[in-house]
């Protein structure tokens, strides 16, 4: 069913091998202009024995994403890779534009107010450590970090030695990015019955953290 739903979608090319019981599944963007498949970029899931790997594929260079012991896990973290690498709902340009134009500490504020309109303040958090949010945390030179911190209080850095308002973008930028799995792909993922850690999996394969 999962892989079905990315045979279906015409701006897509998946390819599936199959030998001696091992799996390849390899899904392929598609020019806009003239519908060819573009063969130097792939998301592939393999399988070899009971093991499952994800990788990014760059001009027929693998790189490693992550490893799954679970079909079912594997499947879904193809699909949402997929899904957020070649059909990516994008930010909204007028809040960039807006955040572009921050560029002190002095605008925090400001640059606050935009985000909690444009995203929810439950989405982020420039004053203090929270968990399940993308966090901006300052440094001692005036740049920032951003980092998501997730319910068990792993940190996984996003960027590092930011300055504004470039921080404050990217902040908006993977914000967006956990509230569209918030809001829009978690409520897909409860037909399945998932864990609490694999959905936070599923969150971090979708952040591509």
């Amino acid at each position: 069913m999962i892989i079905e739903k990315l045979k279906k979608d015409e701006h897509l090319s998946v390819q599936i091998t199959n030998s001696l019981g091992n799996e390849i599944i390899s899904v392929y963007g598609k020019y806009i202009n003239n519908n060819s498949v573009d063969l130097d970029t792939a998301i592939r899931l393999k399988k070899i024995d009971l093991n499952w790997t994800l990788y990014e594929v760059q001009r027929d260079q693998e790189y490693l994403i992550r490893e799954f012991s679970d079909e079912t896990l594997a499947k879904l973290s193809l699909y949402l890779y997929v899904s957020n690498h070649f059909n990516p709902v994008e930010p909204d340009d007028v809040v960039i534009e807006k955040l572009w134009e921050l560029e002190s500490d002095s605008d925090l504020e400001v640059a606050d107010n935009c985000l909690a309109d444009a995203i929810g303040s439950q989405y982020y958090s420039f004053r203090e450590s929270r968990i399940d949010c993308i966090n901006l945390k300052l440094r001692e030179d005036n740049h920032y970090d951003i980092y998501y911190l997730s319910p068990t209080g792993e940190i996984a850095m996003i960027s590092e030695d930011r300055k504004l308002p470039n921080a404050f973008i990217v902040v908006y930028n993977f914000g967006f990015v956990l509230k569209q799995f918030k809001e829009v792909i978690y409520p897909q993922l409860i037909a399945y019955d998932l864990s609490p850690s694999q959905v936070e999996l599923l969150k971090r394969v979708y952040l591509k953290k």
